[in-house]
């Protein structure tokens, strides 16, 4: 089987590559980003390019690729602050892909990464601080243009699919950490900056109140997740492919808290940054709006995983440290 993976170079992707790397089933693996993403494996090619222009995608798929997972994103933050770009990446360029996949003729099985960044609390939730608790009931309504491009994404997706282009599956991830090396515009990259930087013994001021929440996942769980979204029968599925997984709710002090402690097991114990936490004006309201958790009913009877705990999610990120 050839497998198509964009935005190879992140660190999901790396993840994923990886664990696509060691299935049987797998043959050849075309493992795509904006830079090289320099991955060693017999079974793994690296592709760059800019899949903002539009001819990319039909260098990329043809007959000849049997799965596609698409994970090439310009995140929240990045998204919000260049309008163009991110309609460009965002959609446009998924909308490339699905388009070149439905020219190829073969139908292939399209693994699309969403973001719960698709819904946001109401106005009222918000003025009375509220956390807003997303479940398979809950209305898509997108605060940000990221939010708002993923769901286009889905909708495309349903529609290509019910008409035979593609075998789609979506997944609305929760925020996913934690990401490793140096930041990127994610408005939520503070979930992630609450693990990495003081584990790098460097202190960090985090943008948010202690109490602000998110709904987490791990690597891990999310690459488990994209693999059994592959793995799924198509009827599984049934007309609507969109899947919200379960993310635990994670606050800023509930996080630093399992840094401490997580740190303070290992032999020896790892010195730790200090952490304050100064609110963003410009985070702090976006993050005020945002799911801090997330529960689906559909993804457990269909068998994804989630975290048990936040200190799950610390110690497998510390277990990936030199």
């Amino acid at each position: 089987m050839n497998v198509l993976v964009t935005g190879a170079a992140g660190f999901i992707g790396r993840a994923l590559v990886g664990a696509l790397a060691q299935r049987a089933d797998v043959s050849r693996i075309l493992a795509f980003d904006q830079a090289d993403a320099a991955i060693a494996h017999p079974k793994v090619e690296n592709l760059s390019g800019n899949l903002a222009y539009a001819p990319m995608a039909r260098s990329l798929v043809d007959a000849r690729i049997d799965a596609i997972f698409h994970l090439a994103s310009l995140v929240s933050g990045g998204a919000e602050q260049n309008y163009e770009l991110g309609m460009k990446v965002n959609f446009e360029a998924t909308r490339d892909l699905l388009e070149a996949a439905r020219l190829a003729g073969n139908a292939p099985r399209f693994v699309f990464t969403s973001s719960i960044a698709v819904y946001r609390a109401d106005d009222a939730q918000i003025a009375a601080h509220e956390r807003l608790h997303v479940t398979d009931d809950t209305r898509p309504a997108p605060r940000l243009s990221y939010g708002a491009q993923k769901l286009m994404c889905e909708v495309l997706i349903n529609d290509m699919t019910r008409r035979g282009y593609v075998d789609g599956r979506s997944l609305r991830l929760p925020t996913v950490m934690v990401r490793g090396g140096s930041a990127n515009t994610a408005l939520s990259g503070w979930t992630s900056a609450l693990a990495r930087e003081p584990l790098a013994g460097r202190d960090y001021v985090c943008p948010v109140r202690e109490a602000t929440g998110m709904a987490c996942i791990s690597v891990g769980r999310v690459v488990a997740a994209l693999l059994h979204a592959f793995d799924l029968p198509t009827p599984a599925l049934g007309l609507d492919r969109t899947v919200l997984l379960t993310g635990i709710p994670v606050s800023g002090a509930e996080m630093w808290a399992a840094v401490q402690r997580q740190a303070a097991a290992l032999a020896p114990a790892r010195r730790l940054g200090r952490v304050r936490f100064e609110p963003d004006p410009a985070i702090q309201p976006v993050m005020d709006a945002v799911a801090q958790s997330t529960f689906s009913a559909r993804a457990a009877a269909l068998g994804f995983p989630h975290n048990a705990s936040v200190d799950e999610i610390v110690a497998e990120y510390i277990a990936t440290l030199d």
